[in-house]
């Protein structure tokens, strides 16, 4: 979920199963104006850097202690432990999908990087949606959301993102997909704060191979869709389409405890669902969706105990049950724990002291990591998460969060119930934290070592493809002289427009109904189609489905 923030201080190929490790800003996918940092020094001057980084960082926390994301995420999450091998995001890309872009975010960032001793990354703006570019001007369904999605608001989530991916993986490359709404139609409000152009850039990202890690801060409840469950799934095909290619997603679970905040002009969390809700994107099972819990630091720097949950006020994460998605095969393992045939989230949790958007690009940065240790992509991470890693528990760097919980509150007074923290799994903190000491290097033996990663990435391909070749059907897939066939089809965005081409000649362009269903009759004696087969193509924005017929 965004919010103006305050500093304290289509087609997946065989190629998807290799390593991916290309800068940004190639084929179709333009390229913004920020401009590339400097190559990369020798490995042992990357650890003298982050060497004195670190000490930088511990002999001056309690004047660095306003950072947030800061130093407390370096020592809470012992990343230094990686810095001093080497293992610090060289080589790899991290994008994190926007809604604006922010032509300051270099020199953010250089103040950032100077205050703490980091080196300078290299970024690179992209604008996957529409026409390539930046509009002239915020479109006016994100405009009219205020603090919530506007263009304005998006500047504080972009320097959040930025900072807190950079801050874990110093040198990892940084791609910044700029995505606004409406590129297409003029959608609903939900559609405007979890804008569909940005599953659209999952896929171009991921078909081009412009990153190792996404993060995505953004999302809306998933009731608040004016189409309902179709209106969101009709977006699975960006989330399979990174999968396929082995690139893990983050999602933050939102920031208003058990309830979500709805799409309207208003402060955070002030107008929310009347009961539980979670939120579209992270409900994926092929999202790593992340909670949120608060490292427990002294000013000074000293561990004062273990991590809670983040809960402050109307504000805290999100964790429940998704009404859309059922529970995916790897949770059957916690299905006792969660009593629920659904979806449960999150994963994982991290700081969130600047909300569960910073818990995402936090976590990327550590994917990232474990990206350069793996000489390859590690996702998606869920299934070894659920069936290895969780289960290990502190041998695999699982750092269990066992206090707090996610109920609204008001004087003392429950609103609406929540979930809460305990010992192991649990539906409040997932599995909890991590320290990525330990959880980087488990997490690469098992993506080598089990074959899950790789089973789960033939299966996204698997459902994709399907998606792709099997949705079209029609009356008669031989249409004999002077005959016609009735077409119908479905899984595509409603309300969006939807080309049909025969041949790769556009015949004419559908317009998805509320269940995203189209429907055409094919007359090849009026369209003056030869004898012999013929392919049809309907083609939408995030999925193209196609079929062959014969034609007499």
């Amino acid at each position: 979920m965004r919010k103006i923030l305050v500093r304290r201080a289509g087609l997946v190929l065989a190629a998807a199963l290799a390593v991916t490790f290309l800068p940004a800003a190639t084929g179709a996918v333009a390229a913004g104006s920020h401009p590339a940092g400097p190559a990369l020094p020798s490995k042992a001057q990357q650890i003298k850097v982050l060497t004195a980084a670190l000490a930088l960082m511990r002999q001056n926390y309690p004047q660095l202690a306003h950072l947030e994301p800061g130093p407390v995420d370096v020592f809470d999450y012992n990343i230094g432990s990686l810095w001093r091998q080497g293992i610090d995001g060289a080589g790899t890309t991290i994008a994190l999908i926007e809604g604006w872009d922010l032509p300051s975010i270099g020199q953010q960032v250089a103040a950032f990087d100077q205050e703490l001793g980091l080196p300078d990354p290299q970024i690179t703006t992209i604008f996957p949606s529409g026409t390539g570019q930046l509009p002239a001007a915020c479109p006016a369904g994100m405009d009219a959301l205020g603090t919530y999605g506007s263009c304005q608001a998006w500047g504080g989530e972009l320097t959040l993102d930025v900072l807190a991916a950079h801050l874990i993986a110093p040198y990892a490359k940084i791609v910044l997909s700029v995505t606004p709404a409406d590129s297409e139609i003029n959608d609903d409000a939900a559609s405007n704060v979890a804008p569909p152009e940005m599953m659209e850039a999952l896929e171009k990202i991921s078909a081009q191979h412009l990153a190792n890690v996404i993060s995505i801060s953004d999302g809306q409840a998933e009731g608040t869709f004016s189409h309902g469950p179709e209106q969101i799934t009709a977006q699975d095909p960006g989330e399979l389409a990174a999968a396929a290619a082995g690139i893990p997603v983050l999602v933050g679970t939102g920031d208003c405890n058990v309830v979500q905040a709805l799409p309207e002009f208003d402060a955070p969390c002030t107008k929310v669902t009347a009961g539980q809700a979670t939120a579209a994107w992270d409900d994926s099972p092929w999202v790593t969706a992340m909670g949120g819990s608060v490292p427990d630091f002294s000013s000074a720097g000293q561990r004062l105990g273990a991590d809670p949950l983040w809960n402050v006020g109307p504000f805290g994460e999100g964790a429940g049950f998704s009404s859309v998605f059922a529970r995916p095969g790897y949770q059957n393992g916690v299905a006792s724990i969660t009593g629920s045939s659904m979806r449960s989230v999150p994963d994982l949790t991290m700081d969130s002291s600047d909300g569960t958007s910073e818990a995402g690009p936090l976590m990327a940065g550590v994917l990232a990591l474990a990206t350069q240790a793996n000489h390859a992509n590690v996702g998606p991470i869920n299934p070894v998460l659920y069936r290895l890693l969780g289960p290990a528990g502190p041998a695999a760097g699982i750092v269990d969060v066992t206090s707090g919980n996610n109920s609204v509150t008001s004087g003392g007074t429950v609103l609406v119930p929540g979930f809460s923290a305990g010992r192991g799994f649990d539906v409040a903190s997932g599995w909890g934290t991590i320290d990525a000491a330990r959880f980087v290097p488990s997490l690469v033996s098992a993506t080598r070592g089990s074959g899950l990663t790789d089973a789960a990435r033939l299966t996204a391909l698997a459902q994709l493809t399907a998606l792709e070749r099997d949705s079209i059907r029609l009356s008669a897939a031989s249409i004999p002289h002077g005959g016609t066939a009735s077409l119908t089809a479905g899984d595509f965005l409603p309300g969006h427009p939807v080309t049909l081409s025969i041949d790769g000649t556009l015949i004419t362009t559908l317009q998805a109904d509320a269940q995203g269903s189209v429907a055409d009759t094919i007359d090849p004696a009026l369209l003056n189609l030869t004898p012999g087969r013929h392919t049809i193509s309907l083609g939408s924005m995030l999925l193209t489905e196609t079929a062959e017929f014969r034609s007499s």
